[in-house]
């Protein structure tokens, strides 16, 4: 499925003024790859990223102007070592930095980073929102033998049969949010926003599954 049509719902197109066109068709892949891997979807990040995919096509053209240099060198039979030009890597390193702190406001180095408990229930609604899309060749059911409910996910040639994420036996429920949820780090709605039931249904939780066993 063609995800490149959500930036321009909202608005935005990647521009790249100023690249050549060759240039440009790698940095609007580059673009859609970054929104899509790190689900990019509001307008200021989405303008944020296109200046970080300006900017890192235009950190190789540096380093391909910093080739050419070596060549013209070699070329013209200059024995000693080739430097690159300073202009060059002073215009490098500014760059670099400049992607470094677009990055980190867009927070594409938040794997080095604890996620928080918000953090963690955001991009799970947007992950399983984008699984939605993308495997609509896929299948829910019960298994007949043990009960417990299980997906199927369409291959060129077979079925994968897969534990479902969303579901502990045949109940509608997720393992880890439960376990943020008695460590006091999301709440009842966070819960119930993540799964789409009511808050009740987080109260029957308890009683149904999570203090089954202590009884």
């Amino acid at each position: 499925m063609d995800n490149s049509n959500n930036s321009k719902d909202l608005g935005y197109k990647f521009q790249g003024t100023g690249l050549t066109a060759k240039e440009h068709r790698q940095a609007k892949k580059l673009f859609e790859e970054y929104r899509n891997q790190y689900h990019i979807d509001t307008l200021s990040d989405l303008q944020l990223l296109g200046e970080v995919v300006f900017r890192e096509t235009l950190q190789i053209r540096y380093k391909q102007q910093a080739e050419k240099c070596a060549k013209d060198a070699k070329e013209t039979n200059d024995k000693k070592p080739h430097i690159v030009p300073k202009y060059i890597r002073e215009a490098l390193d500014e760059n670099l930095e400049q992607i470094l702190i677009l990055k980190d406001k867009l927070g594409l180095f938040s794997e080095s980073k604890e996620e928080t408990p918000f953090q963690y229930i955001q991009t799970l609604k947007k992950k399983f929102k984008k699984w939605m899309e993308d495997n609509q060749g896929s299948r829910s059911f019960a298994c007949p033998h043990c009960s417990k409910m299980v997906m199927l996910k369409i291959k060129m040639d077979a079925w994968d049969a897969l534990k479902h994420p969303f579901f502990k036996d045949r109940i509608l429920a997720n393992e880890h949010l439960w376990k943020l949820y008695k460590e006091g780090k999301i709440t009842k709605k966070d819960i119930a926003q993540t799964l789409g039931c009511a808050v009740d249904y987080v109260d029957s939780l308890e009683e149904r599954i999570y203090n089954k066993g202590s009884k």
